[in-house]
């Protein structure tokens, strides 16, 4: 080994005579070794853009202490022609194990692609590494490489690089460091431990590369579709382009068996298929895909000789919706993979009408204004590929003040400020971003932080801390994986359920009505290269019932008059998502089907429900009556006390599946009747996942509604009621609509987990349905003249509020004092007016504390932020668990301003 690195050392120095070291121009890319593998790939508009910036390797322990980092490169090129490039490099390391460890390469560039191989040595024993990286760095965050194995899949766009490896290297993303890693894998044993890999890096600009570079298989297929994420629309001809390569030295002529299955794994059909190719050539063939149908579809290809090969799409309704604006249909980019035209086009095929933040998304080639301010023309320019396809940006209120007034309706505060940001503390924050935003546009409603959860305990104290006038409407996240979205209080404990949204009405109850927003909802299906914040194995849902779970949630909302939901995500974050590995899950065309069906339609009220049985019904079926407040009469206060992340299931054998019967009003006035039955709890993926994301975990247990395991599918229930027409169109979750005969103006459908839509019912039924109407929450803005220039914040002595615990902290302290040791609390100021402010401050104590000062006068200039204006000393009298300290501001002008309130421990 030694022997190959003197002659590599010495082809450096001999080769090229030291000349300086030129990029290698490619079809799609530039190829740049002069301080490291750098690549820059073709736009459209015929630039090169960096793209990867960096290939590196490094080693260290448990806790990251470094056995060894490369921290240089050097490349020479050894042979050059206009066709292409061989070139040798060598890297330097440093660190306690920098002298043992030898690794360098070739790497020969062709126009269209480049083959990497690496080679070294390390002298001594690997097996003490815990973490041995190799790190492919990009120059912006939102980058990733693609490849069978890569996180995320293809991340939209263009243009992009793909890798290929062997020995097979699975990547996992780093957005902190902005680098993909993969694990070294040394061989050989004693004293000598030796590493090789190859790799293959194809640039591409259009369409992404069709057939792998390094695999050995004989023949290899792939399905081409016309449009991103394999998706066809309902004008589109139903095909897909079926491409086969034969690599190997003899004619191909086999029969192949494809076969194409439905969402819920049901098989469609079954097709034999003649493949005929000559050596080393490529043949397609037109695949007829089911006519008459819309949905999800999985093609599986079976060719002997090649591994079976796997690929879904989908079909959609037509994508034309008449009432998208204002709708609750709305989604999420992951806000670190690419933003993209492409990405747009996802959502408005299925009818989303808003997007989560205000990205500026331009078509590959196009630039767009630098920002961060935009005047009006500027601001029509970024958001410009939104507006057409009629979706609405909902940004950070902080983004909002960067764009002209009147270019968004209303803004998100932030993102889960209820996980790590006491109530005192976020207070402060809201309070002054909603007074900076009604001073730049006071026509703009301002949202809440995006809670993790109903967070009850979190909401009353912000509420105390006088923020309940400074936000328009309440954001919430309604994330229950993998619990359907009915599962409620009455049966668990569990703090993240989907139905503790109806718990908000008490606190408008108390406060006052403001609309509710869900920013964020999702479930997590499987993704066997990522695991994502570090979720286990038994929140992990089958993708199918995810999307009925979805659909689920979607018509919960919209029965409590939840305004908006947005989606997570459109595109792949690690399991989340409704797209993954460039191709759809069924919740993609679900989404679909569901907005095309309720276009426009406004929730009626319940003919069937849990606690509602209507005239409607067949009387001598029986259902569950079971609903908050019902099933547990006299426990509505102890069952908000759900303060839990996991707990063990509840099992209740008295427990029936609950039924739905939900009418809504069409916008011509006839009745849309949506119907299910929640036969399951939970349906998880039921086998482990053998890649090293998901090592060691084990999958979860599926669960009836009742709590007991599921160990056979559950059948459906046979629902009857009156529709009071000899006949009805019942269209599937997917949007495939079929006839159906009603028996003497009665239906009777089989109902289970996945909803099911009638429509040409009786018009009388929306009477009926309005009688039991399930509406908690205002669809307008209030107006508010209550919020002022001016506000406080009180502090601990250490002038910073320290982080909270978690997301059940109830205590939610500032602070911890010693009976009878005097403590400084601060108050500090904010003036976003345009005159000057002066007044009281006082604190309000606990009975037999002491304070001094009794109060302080104060001036606040106009314009101060952040100003400590008082500081007092008290001392406590005795110990406790939890008490308030609150801060008193009378203004000469305002009167007294909403009060700051933070939580102490005295001991």
């Amino acid at each position: 080994m030694r022997k190959y690195w003197i002659m590599l050392a010495l082809c450096l120095a001999a080769c090229c005579g030291g000349a300086e070291l030129k990029p290698f121009h490619g079809d799609n890319y530039i190829l740049d070794c002069r301080s490291g593998i750098a690549i820059s790939v073709k736009q459209k508009n015929g630039d090169f853009v960096p793209f990867l910036s960096g290939i590196g390797f490094d080693a260290t322990d448990k806790d990251w202490k470094t056995f060894f980092r490369s921290a240089g490169f050097r490349a020479e090129c050894v042979k050059q022609t206009p066709e292409s490039a061989l070139y040798r490099f060598e890297y330097r390391f440093t660190g306690p194990d920098a002298k043992r460890i030898r690794l360098g390469g070739t790497l020969e560039a062709h126009p269209d692609y480049m083959r990497i191989y690496f080679e070294g040595n390390f002298r001594g024993d690997t097996d003490k590494f815990f973490h041995r990286r190799i790190l492919f760095r990009y120059p912006k965050e939102e980058l990733r490489l693609l490849g069978a194995a890569a996180d995320n899949g293809p991340e939209g766009g263009q243009s992009g690089i793909r890798l290929e490896s062997s020995p097979q290297l699975r990547l996992f993303y780093n957005r902190k460091e902005k680098n993909s890693t993969g694990s070294q894998i040394w061989t050989g044993r004693d004293e000598e431990r030796f590493f090789r890999l190859e790799i293959t890096l194809e640039p591409y600009s259009g369409r992404i590369p069709e057939f792998s570079r390094l695999s050995k298989e004989p023949y290899e297929a792939r399905f081409d579709f016309r449009r991103y994420c394999n998706v066809l629309l309902d004008e589109d001809e139903r095909t897909a382009e079926l491409k086969v390569l034969n690599r190997s030295a003899e004619p191909l002529d086999r029969e192949a068996r494809l076969t194409i299955r439905d969402h819920r794994g049901r098989n469609l059909e079954t097709r034999k298929l003649r493949i005929e190719a000559a050596p080393g050539k490529t043949v397609s063939q037109a695949v007829p895909l089911p006519s008459g149908r819309y949905g999800w579809f999985e093609l599986e290809f079976d060719l002997p000789g090649s591994a079976p090969l796997r690929r879904s799409c989908c079909i959609l309704p037509p994508a034309g919706r008449k009432f998208g604006k204002g709708s609750i249909f709305g989604g999420i980019i992951y806000p670190w993979n690419r933003k993209t035209v492409e990405k747009l086009d996802l959502m408005h095929w299925i009818g989303m009408s808003t997007i989560r933040r205000a990205y500026p998304i331009a078509r590959e080639g196009s630039s767009l204004p630098a920002g961060p301010e935009y005047t009006p023309d500027e601001a029509a320019l970024v958001l410009r590929e939104q507006a057409a396809r009629g979706i609405e940006p909902v940004p950070l209120t902080s983004e909002s003040w960067n764009y002209p007034a009147g270019t968004f309706r209303l803004t998100e505060s932030s993102n889960e400020a209820n996980i790590r940001r006491l109530p005192v503390d976020y207070a402060e924050e809201l309070k002054i971003e909603y007074v900076r935003t009604k001073l730049h546009d006071p026509e703009l409603q301002v949202g809440s932080t995006g809670t993790a959860g109903i967070d009850l305990h979190w909401f009353e104290e912000l509420q105390e801390n006088g923020a309940w006038d400074y936000f328009d409407a309440l954001f919430v996240h309604l994330h229950c994986f993998p619990r359907a979205p009915e599962v409620n209080n009455t049966m668990t404990r569990e703090f993240w359920l989907h139905d503790r949204v109806t718990l908000l009405r008490e606190l408008m109850d108390k406060y006052g009505e403001k609309p509710v927003y869900d920013s964020e909802n999702g479930y997590l299906t499987r993704f066997p290269d990522r695991r994502v914040e570090k979720y286990p194995l038994r929140s992990v849902s089958d993708s199918s019932i995810a999307a009925a779970f979805m659909v689920r949630s979607y018509l919960q909302c919209l029965a409590y008059g939840v305004s908006n939901k947005m989606w997570f995500t459109v595109d792949s974050y690690g399991g989340f998502g409704i797209t993954e590995y460039g191709q759809p899950l069924p919740a993609y065309p679900a989404y679909a089907a569901m907005t095309r069906m309720l276009d426009g339609a406004r929730y009626a009220g319940e003919l069937l429900s849990p606690g509602r049985v209507s005239n409607a019904m067949d009387r001598n079926a029986e259902f569950s009556r079971s609903w908050f407040g019902q099933a547990t009469p006299g426990l509505e206060k102890e069952l908000l006390g759900a303060d839990r992340d996991y707990t063990e299931n509840d099992r209740n054998p008295e427990l029936k599946p609950y039924v739905y019967i939900r009418a809504f009003r069409t916008p011509d006035g006839r009745p849309l009747l949506a119907c299910w039955a929640t036969l399951y709890r939970q349906k998880l993926v039921d086998t482990s996942i053998d890649t090293p994301a998901w090592q060691d975990q084990k999958p979860g247990i599926s669960l009836l509604w009742n709590g007991f395991p599921a160990t056979e599918p559950p059948k459906p229930l046979p629902v009857r009621f009156r529709v009071g027409v000899p006949e009805v169109e019942v269209a599937d979750l997917m949007g495939n609509r079929r006839k159906v005969a009603a028996d003497n103006g009665f239906l009777t459908l089989a109902l289970d987990d996945y909803p099911q839509f009638v429509f040409g019912a009786d018009p009388a039924l929306l009477g009926e349905a309005e009688q039991f109407s399930l509406r908690l929450f205002p669809e307008t803005f209030r107006k508010n003249d209550r919020w002022k220039t001016l506000v406080q914040a009180v502090l601990p002595a250490e002038k910073k509020h320290p982080a909270r615990k978690s997301v059940f902290d109830r205590e939610n302290l500032s602070a911890g004092l010693e009976a009878g040791k005097p403590y400084p609390i601060h108050v500090r100021l904010t003036n976003l007016g345009k005159e000057a402010e002066s007044g009281t401050i006082s604190l309000k104590l606990p009975e037999r504390w002491r304070c001094e000062p009794g109060s302080i006068r104060f001036e606040a200039a106009a314009g101060a932020e952040k100003t400590v204006a008082a500081t007092f000393l008290v001392t406590p009298d005795r110990p406790a668990a939890k008490v308030k300290i609150r801060s008193i501001v009378q203004s000469d002008r305002f009167g007294r301003i909403a009060d700051s309130v933070m939580n102490v421990g005295v001991k």
